[in-house]
């Protein structure tokens, strides 16, 4: 049974993705979804343009009939989904991956990377979809 799904709400295309396909997971197990929006330290910029995300976030889930909670964390991404995994008792995170490779994985370790190797709860990695057209 799956009843939290947690997903961070960064506004990029590749969260995005990952939210609906968290959607789809949740219509399923009729879970909750978390959105997160993690940030390494509140201004008053950061907290306006992420309240803008989460709220466009959920939207869509409450949309399509989900619960909906979400969150602000101080905290980079990876660590960020990890202790709330932890604390809400999470049992899926989907995450987006830029699928990043080579030098630049080597020298930026991902938050992807982070979460698959720290989550305490399965984690499901959504690949960055190139645009048809």
């Amino acid at each position: 049974m799956i009843s939290r799904i947690l997903v961070i709400a960064d506004g990029s295309p590749v969260s995005e993705q990952a939210l609906i396909e968290a959607i789809h997971i949740a219509k399923i197990f009729n879970s909750t979804i978390i959105g997160i929006h993690p940030m390494p330290r509140q201004d008053p910029v950061q907290v306006k343009a992420g309240r803008e995300i989460i709220e466009r976030y959920e939207g869509i889930v409450k949309g399509s009939g989900l619960n909906f909670e979400w969150l602000f964390v101080e905290d980079k991404p990876g660590p960020a989904a990890v202790k709330v995994a932890e604390r809400r008792d999470v049992d899926l995170i989907v995450v987006g991956s830029l699928g990043e490779g080579g030098i630049k994985r080597t020298l930026i370790p991902s938050a992807v990377e982070y979460i698959v190797k720290n989550a305490g709860c399965d984690v499901y990695v959504v690949k960055k979809k190139e645009p048809l057209f």
